[in-house]
């Protein structure tokens, strides 16, 4: 017999990859969100007005709190989130290298959940 528990982790950082399609960065944001996460999204700084928007558009429709945005490089706004041990989860999509320093700064990092999509540019 197999049983699956779906219930929300806590607070996930949603990292989509700077250079992609808009559908590739919220392909972390809309899972986490239906599991009943809250939900901290680093938009690439290409492209932020459509992000922008894109997240008026969830600040009218879901609880207050429940998505922020984030914008930046990443290498400055992700490390202190990680750094804080707030973080439940990890959503990443892009290198390998980034991901395990995000890890690595996170105070507890076997507690952290990872959802990764690595090095998908050398397929």
């Amino acid at each position: 017999t197999l049983y699956a528990s779906r219930a929300a982790i806590g607070i996930i950082m949603c990292l989509g990859p700077y250079n992609y399609p808009l559908n590739e960065t919220y392909a972390t944001l809309i899972p986490a969100l239906l599991m009943g996460n809250i939900v901290i999204l680093k938009v690439p700084t290409v492209g932020g007005l459509v992000h922008l928007l894109t997240m008026e558009a969830f600040a009218k429709s879901l609880p207050k709190g429940t998505v922020q945005l984030i914008s930046g490089s990443g290498r400055t706004t992700m490390p202190p989130l990680m750094e804080s041990g707030k973080i439940d989860g990890l959503a990443f999509i892009g290198g390998s290298r980034a991901a395990d320093r995000l890890i690595k700064a996170h105070p507890e990092p076997r507690r952290l959940k990872l959802f990764l999509q690595l090095e998908a540019k050398n397929m």
